[in-house]
C-alpha cells in the first residue's frame, strides 16, 4: 500500500539531508536532542523509501495518485 507521491518523497529526502547537515554542524550544541534529530532523519528516509507514511495511515491521508482505471 502506497500513500506518498513522488513529490512528497523528494521533499522528505531533501528535508532529511538538510537535517543531517544541521545535526552534523550543531552536534555539540544539541546534546541529547541530537538523537531526536537522528530519529527524525531516519523516519523521513525510511518512509520515503517505503512510499508509506505511518502518520498518514490513521488520518486516512494520501498524496499518492493512481491512474484512473479504464474498462474496455
Amino acid at each position: 500500500m502506497k500513500n506518498l507521491s513522488i513529490a512528497d518523497k523528494l521533499i522528505r529526502v531533501s528535508c532529511a539531508l538538510i537535517f543531517m547537515y544541521l545535526a552534523h554542524i550543531y552536534n555539540a550544541q544539541l546534546g541529547y536532542a541530537y538523537w531526536a534529530v537522528v530519529f527524525v532523519i531516519f523516519y523521513l528516509l525510511f518512509t520515503s523509501f517505503l512510499s508509506f507514511c505511518y502518520i498518514y495511515y490513521p488520518l486516512n491521508l494520501s498524496t499518492y495518485r493512481t491512474k484512473p482505471r479504464v474498462d474496455l
